[in-house]
């Protein structure tokens, strides 16, 4: 055993000593001294000129200085999560792309060039490397991810890709400063294809304009004026001029911060049959210019033919000017469709039935952190939602009319040792956090648990939000979904 594992060792270490008396095939050397070196025939000084000038259409600060070796590779690569196309090499400064001539590299690159802006960063800032980092950091709280089986440092969890710190930073770098580096698509129904985050079960980082705050500080990045999530208001069915059906009219917000906005949307629905298989998948886009309600109309003749299913509807936002995308978290806008009546209808993200639970389970999640509130029938919002001794809490930014339960606006609800005032519905609500009573109407009423900060934010029990805020309240089986009746 030990000779065959000096006999591999002793083979690997002649290939590295191969790979670094061999002299590269191209170079090119940019005006910051990064040195683009390719070991591939097919890789010459013009393509790694391009792979340069599609590097610096990425938001970068002054670590771009700091970059040495961007190293071109045919051959495969593994890694502790098996086989990989990239490395980052901290020590180095480094960027090394594998399987060059057969796997495209520019997703990749934006990938890894993403660890060398945080870890240069994230050190400048608070002193670490990522993985050094714990839940109690600064960005973890920012990050918005308690709940959930992240790998933090010191973690006995087995090492998963999308768990890693390391890895969701680099993530976030690539839908938050990365998306300038991507062609805008001639249709903007191919927005739906620009750019997707390894990690959907975590917070959309879109929806976290303080990460993004984060970044923009310590690198000195130019402030940008967040895009808004858009929000489904109207989807019902249309008379066809054939007279088919399955035309819906389709009402959502806009995404646009300003009225001079021209943003593109494209929009997916994925319809997945209950007998199972694979989704159907339907694509639909069109630009608009300023903030008002955004109207399209969706055929889905196809998805119909499944007779019971349910579907996944996704929106995406390009604004191309800022090179900004906003676009539906996974656990988002899911329906249930209805042959009888032909309508579909808001429901929690289907957990059994994607099969998700067992798989996160096995990842290190013992439940599903999230619950998609459903308003009066329509999907309104997705927060963080809390178990302390069996009693569930939830933001009170879902009952706030002046705060929409929108995660990418500022919280304007701090409640740290002052009264929380809130409009909702006619009603005018004032309480204090750990407080066993509150005003209602100008009336006093005795809580049942006095509402209590919850990670960074105001949470209240379930169970006091009737007399709270006049709502019927209930939840779907796996507490996925929370549905709430107002008056």
């Amino acid at each position: 055993m030990l000779g065959t594992f000096i006999a591999i060792w002793l083979i690997g270490a002649s290939i590295v000593g191969a790979r670094e008396e061999e002299q590269p095939k191209a170079v090119y050397i940019s005006s910051e001294g990064i040195q683009f070196e390719s070991y591939s025939p097919m890789w010459d000084t013009d393509r790694l000129r391009s792979l340069y000038e599609l590097l610096i259409q990425c938001e970068h600060g002054e670590e771009l200085q700091h970059l040495n070796k961007v190293l071109l590779y045919p051959e495969k690569s593994v890694g502790k999560s098996g086989s990989r196309v990239g490395l980052y090499d901290r020590e180095s400064a480094s960027i090394s792309l594998y399987e060059v001539e057969s796997l495209p590299v520019e997703r990749t690159l934006i990938h890894e060039y993403g660890h060398h802006f945080t870890y240069y960063w994230l050190y400048r800032k608070d002193g670490v490397y990522p993985n050094q980092l714990t839940e109690h950091s600064e960005w973890a709280e920012l990050r918005e991810v308690d709940g959930y089986p992240v790998r933090w440092a010191g973690s006995k969890l087995p090492f998963i890709h999308k768990w890693d710190p390391d890895e969701i930073m680099a993530e976030d770098y690539v839908q938050l400063f990365g998306v300038g580096a991507k062609p805008i698509p001639d249709d903007p129904k191919d927005v739906v294809y620009l750019l997707r985050h390894e990690n959907e079960y975590i917070p959309a980082v879109q929806t976290l304009p303080e990460v993004r705050r984060y970044w923009e500080s310590a690198a000195g990045l130019a402030p940008r004026t967040p895009l808004k999530l858009p929000q489904i208001e109207r989807w019902e069915p249309m008379d066809a001029p054939d007279g088919e059906g399955g035309l819906y009219r389709l009402v959502f917000t806009s995404a646009a911060a300003d009225d001079a906005q021209t943003v593109q949307y494209g929009i997916r629905v994925a319809g997945f049959s209950e007998q199972g298989g694979m989704p159907v998948i339907l694509t639909a886009g069109l630009a608009v210019q300023g903030s008002g309600s955004v109207e399209t109309v969706l055929d889905l003749q196809a998805l119909q033919q499944l007779n019971r299913f349910y579907a996944h509807i996704q929106i995406w936002a390009l604004e191309p000017e800022s090179h900004q995308l906003m676009y539906t978290p996974f656990y988002m806008n899911w329906y249930a469709y209805h042959p009888e009546s032909g309508a579909l209808s808001a429901t929690g993200m289907p957990l059994e039935k994607q099969g998700l639970p067992r798989m996160l389970k096995s990842e290190g999640m013992d439940r599903w952190p999230m619950a998609v509130v459903i308003m009066n029938g329509k999907p309104a919002a997705a927060v963080r939602k809390y178990d302390e001794n069996g009693i569930v809490y939830v933001p009170l930014k879902v009952f706030s009319d002046d705060a929409p339960p929108d995660s990418s606006l500022d919280r304007s609800l701090d409640g740290d040792g002052k009264p929380v005032h809130l409009r909702f519905h006619r009603r005018t609500v004032q309480l204090q956090l750990n407080a066993e009573e509150a005003d209602v109407d100008g009336q006093t009423i005795k809580l049942r648990h006095p509402a209590k900060k919850m990670g960074k934010e105001p949470a209240v029990p379930v169970d006091d939000l009737p007399e709270l805020f006049g709502v019927a309240v209930g939840w779907d089986e796996d507490g996925s979904g929370m549905y709430v009746q107002a008056e």
